[in-house]
C-alpha cells in the first residue's frame, strides 16, 4: 500500500480529534506532502504547549493504529511550555 501523506495526517487527526484539549497538528504539515520524516509535532494554542514525538512510517504502513494512538497520547502528556 502506498502511504501518501493525507492518509498519515488522517490517521493522526482521528487521535487527535478524540482528545478533550484542542491539538493542532504542526508536522505532517498540509503544505509539504513528501515529508518523509517521523517526527511529529502537536500544539495545543490554548496551553501553549508543544509536544514531539516519532512514529515509524511503517506503523501508518501497516495501519497499526494502537501504536500511533500511544505514541500520540503519550507525546500529549508529556507537552512542554512554549516560551
Amino acid at each position: 500500500m502506498e502511504l501518501t501523506n493525507k492518509n498519515k495526517r488522517e490517521m493522526i487527526q482521528a487521535v487527535i480529534d478524540e482528545e478533550p484539549e484542542p491539538w493542532i497538528i504542526m508536522k505532517p504539515s498540509r503544505q509539504d506532502p513528501t515529508d518523509p520524516e517521523e517526527l511529529c509535532i502537536f500544539e495545543n494554542p490554548a496551553e501553549h504547549t508543544q509536544a514531539r514525538t516519532e512514529i515509524p512510517l511503517e506503523w501508518f504502513q501497516n495501519q497499526e493504529l494502537e501504536k500511533i494512538k500511544r505514541a500520540i497520547q503519550q507525546s500529549l502528556r508529556n507537552a512542554q511550555l512554549q516560551y
